[in-house]
């Protein structure tokens, strides 16, 4: 994609998960060290450096999750990394419909990440992104803090791609 006319990249931001997280963390850690010094079994202790290793790896697997979302003249691409390397190509011929969706993703899309399902989704954070409908019969939700400027940028480009 050479130029751009839409672009957003949104990451998990939200200060209080980061603040919770690194709370639990630091209290295991303490814990861990606690019961070095009075002295517990070191097979309990050995049993608890995996748990904290992985809680670790799983604290900074989503401090790098990023949804990338571009659109131009040609296309819509979008990335979730680090789960996806390479940018989705949407061409303008298979969208049919695009609309701007406020939902509740805990109830409807089942939480924040990647989901897979009548309507697949790619969401950060927020309650807001807009729905894509492809001529299959498929669905599209991309999370957006700018939802309304990326619907009109998309439904921009289909309805000139649609003419030609």
């Amino acid at each position: 994609m050479k130029n751009p006319v839409f672009e957003e990249t949104q990451s998990f931001g939200r200060h209080g998960l980061w603040f919770a997280m690194l709370s639990i963390f630091v209290i295991v850690l303490y814990s861990f060290f606690q019961l070095t010094l009075i002295g517990v079994n070191t097979f309990i202790l050995l049993a608890m450096v995996p748990s904290i290793a992985l809680f670790f790896f799983l604290v900074m697997f989503f401090r790098r999750m990023e949804l990338h979302v571009r659109v131009d003249e040609q296309a819509l691409e979008f990335r979730f990394s680090p789960v996806q390397n390479e940018f989705q190509v949407i061409d303008w011929e298979f969208v049919q419909d695009v609309e701007v969706v406020e939902t509740s993703p805990i109830r409807r899309l089942a939480g924040w990440g990647v989901r897979y399902g009548p309507t697949r989704a790619y969401t950060v954070g927020g309650s807001e992104g807009v729905e894509i409908s492809f001529s299959n019969g498929r669905k599209l939700f991309l999370g957006s803090k700018r939802a309304g400027e990326l619907e009109r940028t998309i439904r921009k480009f289909r309805n000139k791609a649609k003419r030609l």
